[in-house]
């Protein structure tokens, strides 16, 4: 999944208030489970291995016994504060059916390898763990092996073997009729662009083999880019999705039309659908019973053949059941956060305006907070566009004088003061200062707000002529004009950008804005279309796969707003696009050789000439650096850190020991 999916809670960045504390005590409503949070939690007493509600199945003979459900060894997770009550509901929301992140990242987050919980961002493999499978790695990252664990079992009881790995690759992650724009580079060899081998080993084994390296299999994986709907995945139960596929069943395209859809790859993708297909087995901690869609909430329960167990040999999750409402708007789920109505809660709520008063509501809803850094390293970037289709303008656009005389005449101080609540330091386009990557010229450089300065840049840019109203005019004779685009996803951007034409307009430059839905945004990019566009700016991750917004390379639309021609020659390999200049072609063929690279040191020392390079360039303008965000959890949820890292957050730190009572 390309980190271009930004999550909805830093989409709307501004929405929720400081007005909502008037009404902050309007009582919550919820229907799943209507008692307190606690209630029917139950300490796990001495030999006590499972949760009574599995018991009193076991007891009734409708549910084998512990041992048989249970893999023969099980991962060991330790009750982070020790508390290890069986029962509950975990009430939680999701902002619109769209944030469906939620669900994967809090209730699914079970890859076959997963991050650990410490997790710093440096390359290598020494941050990702074992999970669903064990792994190993050969020295050139060429051969890459899973060990399924021995005696995994789905949901509905069924063995979790290597057919269900060897399905899930060659015909779902790989099948054409699936992917009709092509297959997922991950599975290819990036010397050749062909297919890796994948073979079966034995009943538990599967192993990838690659003509080149391919070092960012693991990394994607740990980051759940294949956790997501439609026709993708990792390891899914074969026994149940071969129903639905035409090689193994010549009917399927007769059930998708009985199923109102167009074909069988209409269905698959819809059947693969976890939160709106309760039928399909899971992994996951907890089973849908109430899908996306059906009501106000989505609802679980926990699975009986859940196959991790705590430092005490107690069969995980603790928790009975989750319950997701639904809301609409941001403000509503911020009130219900002051109500203390969810046990615990991350996104969509969690700005600097919000967070006075959810401090302030903390005693009277009972919850405390903890804190999330950002993964995101800026606020608003303005990537303007060096490959532009005019000629006068691409030109004006390519020369850095401009640029940086752009960025002198921003004043981000007012920007952070009246649009992120004070919070936040003036900041380019770059990896922060705990980040291996960091690189100080790139994240401090042209930063202060000096008129002086922008306009001598902007004299040496060549635009020394201007109009009688004091606007710069072009090598065409006509006045210097920028439009900005923005999307409507980004409300902080709308406002923030109305700064930025102040003062830009003040130094001589016109910046006129147009505001569009994050579709049209996207496709206008894409078609290179556009004087400039604003986005955030991610983190800076190697190796990765191709679809990363890398922000720093041009290697892609999705996040080289500022030389989209660029990205289409490389994603082309020259066929399109536009050639780009020596420098960034090294720049390219460096963070090229990084993706591929698989000793650690040397791809820390491949990203940095990356970086440096975009450093020299300067390709976009920032603004300011990202406040952490922050959750709420309830005073008797337990086993919730007191920080954790935003990579898959809640996910990260293992919400199957999330445990509720006194």
């Amino acid at each position: 999944m390309s980190r271009e999916q930004r999550t909805i809670g830093r989409r709307r960045l501004l929405q929720g208030g400081l007005g909502l504390l008037a009404v902050a005590t309007v009582p919550g409503c919820g229907f799943f489970d209507t008692k307190p949070a606690g209630s029917g939690a139950q300490v796990a007493a001495a030999g006590e291995k499972e949760s009574p509600m599995l018991k009193a199945l076991v007891d009734k003979g409708s549910l084998p016994p512990l041992e048989q459900r249970l893999p023969k060894n099980p991962p060991v997770i330790k009750p982070l504060e020790g508390k290890a009550q069986y029962g509950g509901t975990w009430r939680s929301a999701m902002l619109t059916q769209e944030d469906t992140q939620w669900l994967w990242n809090g209730l699914a987050y079970e890859p076959l390898v997963r991050w650990k919980s410490d997790k710093t961002g440096k390359p290598g493999y020494d941050e990702i763990e074992a999970n669903t499978a064990e792994y190993t790695v050969d020295a050139d990252s060429k051969e890459i092996t899973f060990t399924l664990r021995e005696g995994l079992k789905w949901s509905d009881g069924k063995p979790c073997t290597a057919d269900d790995l060897l399905f899930t690759l060659l015909e779902v992650q790989c099948d054409t009729g699936l992917h009709p724009d092509g297959i997922y580079d991950a599975f290819a060899s990036p010397d050749t662009g062909k297919l890796a081998k994948i073979e079966k080993v034995d009943d538990r084994t599967v192993k990838l083999t690659y003509t080149a390296p391919q070092p960012s299999l693991l990394s994607q994986i740990a980051d759940g880019i294949f956790l997501r709907e439609g026709a993708y995945g990792m390891l899914l139960p074969k026994h149940y999705f071969q129903q639905f596929h035409l090689k193994y069943n010549k009917n399927a395209n007769a059930l998708a039309k009985k199923a109102g859809v167009g074909s069988w790859t209409d269905l698959f993708a819809q059947k693969q659908n976890p939160w709106t297909n309760p039928d399909q087995p899971t992994l996951a901690p907890w089973k849908v019973t109430t899908a996306l869609g059906k009501g106000s909430a989505v609802t679980l329960t926990r699975n009986p053949y859940y196959w991790k167990v705590d430092d005490q040999g107690r069969q995980l999750p603790y928790i009975d059941a989750c319950r997701v409402e639904v809301v609409q708007d941001a403000q509503v789920e911020l009130l219900k956060v002051m109500n203390g109505e969810f046990g615990m809660q991350y996104r969509n709520f969690g700005t600097p305006q919000n967070k006075p008063v959810v401090a302030q509501n903390r005693e009277k809803g009972g919850y405390r907070i903890f804190e999330v850094p950002t993964q995101l390293t800026n606020t608003m970037l303005i990537g303007i566009n060096q490959t532009h289709k005019d000629p006068v303008k691409r030109a004006l656009f390519a020369n850095k004088e401009f640029r940086i005389g752009l960025s002198y005449a921003i004043n981000r101080k007012e920007i952070i003061d009246a649009v992120y609540a004070g919070q936040g330091e003036p900041w380019q386009g770059a990896p922060p200062k705990d980040s291996p990557y960091y690189n100080e010229q790139l994240a401090t450089q042209y930063l202060e707000f000096d008129v002086a300065k922008a306009n001598q840049h902007l004299d040496a840019a060549g635009l020394t002529k201007k109009a009688a109203d004091g606007r710069r005019l072009g090598a065409d004779g006509k006045p210097v004009s920028v439009t900005v685009l923005v999307s409507e996803s980004f409300p902080d951007h709308v406002e923030a950008i109305e700064f930025v034409k102040k003062r830009w307009l003040a130094v001589g430059v016109e910046l006129r804005t147009q505001a569009v839905s994050e579709d049209l945004y996207k496709e206008r990019v894409k078609a290179n279309d556009h004087d400039a566009g604003t986005w955030t700016s991610g983190t800076f991750v190697l190796p990765t796969g191709t679809g990363g917004d890398h922000y720093w390379v041009p290697t892609n639309d999705g996040s080289a707003r500022y030389g989209v021609g660029w990205a289409q020659w490389y994603q082309t390999h020259g066929k399109e696009g536009i050639t780009p200049p020596p420098e960034v072609q090294k720049q390219l063929d460096l963070f090229t050789k990084a993706r591929q690279e698989p000793d650690p040191a040397k791809t820390l020392d491949l990203g940095k000439q990356v970086l440096q390079i975009a450093a020299d360039q300067f390709y976009y303008i920032g603004t300011s650096s990202v406040p952490n965000t922050y959750g709420v959890v309830k005073n008797d949820f337990h086993n919730v850190p007191d920080q954790m890292i935003e990579a898959v957050a809640p996910g990260i730190v293992h919400p199957e020991q999330f445990s509720i009572g006194a």
